[in-house]
This record gives structure tokens, sequence and C-alpha cells, in this order.
């Protein structure tokens, strides 16, 4: 029997979201339509990004759509059923006099499936920070990668990496994992939500974003599949 888990932070107003010049999202019904005879039920988006909420992006993020490839020519049967494997840390608490907790290479190995990862998989990280998606302080506090433990998961050589942090990078005292990462040609998720659900070895991922051309990186829909 299939479990479905629907890993995809909700998209609506007061969650989470990257700091100025980034606008915030929020949703508000479409003002009357002058030209429809009786109301019309619709909703506008505003302060949508490539970034908002659980998106998907390639090495154009780092590089440029112009020296790498925008995310619309990844084919989508490339995003469907993909083999994954769910490295599930616990449930990290959000600890503002401890402040920011990095992710490192003892954590990814003390998970029980850290050894079933085959080049190829997409691997997504669980820390249990998804329960923080309305938090205030979500962004801020949210879990970095240290560069060993980008280091260990770059050699693993998978096609997607992912996680429930929105931040990898440790900004005040930076670990300088992006380079390596975008070189290795990966393809990022996340943040996600629900990986702490995902309690089997291997399983299968599919993540569907929006068709739009010319971005790196696009809102989608992201589902893990446990047989």
């Amino acid at each position: 029997m299939k479990k479905i888990i629907d890993i995809t932070g909700t998209m609506q107003d007061g969650m989470w979201g990257y700091e100025a010049p980034f606008p915030s999202f929020s949703i508000r019904p479409l003002p009357p339509v002058p030209w429809v005879k009786g109301p019309v039920y619709c909703e506008l988006f505003e302060g949508m990004h490539s970034q908002t909420g659980t998106y998907l992006e390639t090495p154009a993020h780092f590089y440029g759509t112009e020296k790498s490839y925008p995310l619309i020519e990844v084919p989508v049967e490339k995003l469907i059923d993909l083999p994954c494997v769910v490295l599930n840390l616990g449930n990290w608490n959000m600890d503002a006099a401890r402040g920011r907790r990095g992710i490192t290479v003892e954590d990814l190995e003390r998970c029980p499936n850290a050894g079933d990862i085959r080049p190829g998989d997409a691997i997504l990280l669980g820390t249990g920070w998804g329960r923080y998606w309305m938090d205030a302080d979500y962004l801020n506090l949210s879990p970095f990668i240290t560069r060993d433990a980008m280091r260990w998961l770059i050699s693993k050589k998978p096609f997607m990496l992912g996680g429930d942090s929105a931040r990898w990078e440790n900004l005040e005292k930076p670990e300088g994992i992006f380079p390596d990462f975008y070189a290795a040609d990966i393809l990022m998720i996340g943040p996600a939500v629900g990986l702490e659900a995902c309690g089997a070895a291997r399983s299968r991922l599919t993540v569907l974003p929006l068709k739009i051309p010319r971005t790196s990186c696009t809102p989608c829909r992201a589902v893990v599949i446990e047989e």
C-alpha cells in the first residue's frame, strides 16, 4: 500500500518569507469585473516570486540563466518518481538563545538509512523545521549546512538535494557551501514540510514546478511516495 506525503509548504498570508527586497506574499479577492454581469470569484496572489514557499531551482540561481540553464529546460519526466532518501535528523527545536544550528557530517551519518543513498538519488534533510512555517523566526533561526556536511552530500552524487530549512548558509559566519554545490549541477528543492512523516529507508519523490520561462526557479508541488 502506498503512503503519499505532501511535503509542500502552504502559501498563505503571514507565512515566512525572505527579507527585502523580496516582497511579502498575500492573497486578496479580485475586484468587481465591469465587463462581466454578476459576481466573479477569483484571487490575486500579491508578492509572489520565484522563491515563494516550496520551490525548485537550477544552478542558474547562482550563475544566471545566461551561464546556466533555466528551470523550464529540465524535462518534466526527470522530476517524476525520482528515487529518494529522506535523512531525518530528528525534530530540532527553535532556540533563540542558542541561535542557528549547523547540520554536520555526524548528524547525517547517524541516520540509519545514510548508507542507502545511491548516485542520482534525491536527498532530503529533515529536522522537523516545517512545523515553524508560520513562525516569525522560521528563517533567521533555521538550521544551516556546514561545509563538511555539504561536501559529504555532494560526494553522494545526488540529482536533487533539499530539506526543510529555508537558509542553508550561515550568513553570520559563512561556510562557503554554495560554489561547490552549484558547480556539482544539483537541483535544489525546498523548503519542505512534514519530512518527519517519512519513515522508509528509500522512497520516491515527484516535484512539479510551475511552467514559467526565463527563471532559475519557481514554486512547486512536491510529494514523497513510500511503498
